[in-house]
């Protein structure tokens, strides 16, 4: 039998919606499937994974649903819409990943456990909220919530969306409980959208208004857990230099040192690849770890070293010669 290796990979929240932007229950389980089915290869025993995922879309709409239901149906804050979508993924992931296994003759047990992940109050992310979530808006939706003091900015040519604080995250609530299943054989669905983001106020965990990123939550867990490979699914083959213009050219193998900097240099959107590929060159710089970013058609290739991006450790520093005796 082959060495156990610990995974994490992480899925998207906008990959589960269709190109136009639609989002329909429907929709969710056809990208499960099929982005599950490219982790199959993953998932045999003896390999330990954890899967992650986005929620930005889905968290929106919530947020769109409590706005509509105003005067009609109690409030929810943001940090419980963020833990609402957790269970509603969850329950997606876990029920798609379940008839997968069965299909294949593999008995593993799946659990999906809310995570709530700690965050500074202090952080300077609450004072510019960068996090693009919810559906995208034309002109005058989006003038109509600036109007209201909702922030929105423009993504690109494809319209305007809300954005909302995304704080670093710091620390794993149910880490231990995590490393367990783990432990156990089970495949873990955990830090879905970045965590529930929480401070801690006179040793209470209290909820905050925002949406961790999930790449760098992914990261997090991957270095708490003691993974050695980060899988980062995505709705493109991999990474580009220049994306979207004529000089667009794609980001292989790299190392990490090396995106590190590129990363540094500011080329990538933060609401976009940069966060992938900054989590991506964290997790991959030291020894005996590597992440890869893909979408879920490319993984098969990308983790035979022949597609995606992907992210390796810097070289090991040679060993120094062997010094004389001193002399007596």
């Amino acid at each position: 039998m082959s060495a156990a290796r610990r995974i994490v990979a992480v899925l998207g929240g906008n990959a589960f919606a269709a190109p136009d932007g639609n989002l329909t229950m429907d929709g969710q389980f056809r990208y499960a499937e099929r982005a599950l089915a490219a982790l199959l290869p993953l998932l045999s025993p003896p390999n330990e994974v954890l899967i992650g995922h986005g929620n930005g879309p889905q968290v929106g709409h919530m947020l769109v649903r409590v706005e509509r239901a105003r005067g009609e149906a109690y409030p929810l804050p943001l940090d419980v819409c963020v833990a609402e979508s957790q269970g509603e993924l969850g329950y997606v992931l876990a029920r798609t990943l379940d008839g997968l296994l069965a299909a294949r003759g593999l008995r593993r047990p799946v659990a999906s456990l809310l995570t709530q992940v700690v965050v500074d109050p202090d952080d300077p992310a609450f004072a510019h909220p960068t996090k693009p979530i919810g559906p995208v808006y034309d002109d005058d939706p989006a003038a109509a919530l600036r109007a209201q003091g909702v922030p929105v900015r423009r993504i690109g040519a494809r319209g305007w969306r809300r954005v909302v604080p995304s704080p670093h995250p710091l620390e794993v609530v149910e880490r231990e409980v995590i490393a367990a299943l783990l432990a156990q054989g089970a495949v873990v669905i955990a830090g879905g959208g970045g965590g529930v983001p929480v401070v801690r106020r006179q040793g209470h965990l209290v909820g905050v208004e925002a949406v961790i990123d999930k790449d760098h939550l992914a990261a997090l867990l991957a270095e708490l857990v003691g993974a050695d490979l980060l899988v980062i699914l995505t709705d493109v083959p991999c990474a580009y230099r220049d994306f979207g213009t004529p000089a667009q050219t794609p980001i292989g193998a790299i190392t990490a040192a090396d995106l590190g900097a590129l990363v540094a240099t500011g080329a990538f959107a933060e609401g976009s690849m940069g966060p992938k590929l900054e989590a991506a060159a964290r997790f991959a710089n030291r020894p005996g770890r590597r992440a890869i970013i893909c979408n879920p058609d490319s993984l098969e290739d990308a983790l035979a070293g022949r597609a995606g991006t992907i992210v390796h450790p810097p070289p090991a520093l040679p060993e120094p010669p062997p010094q004389p005796p001193p002399e007596p």
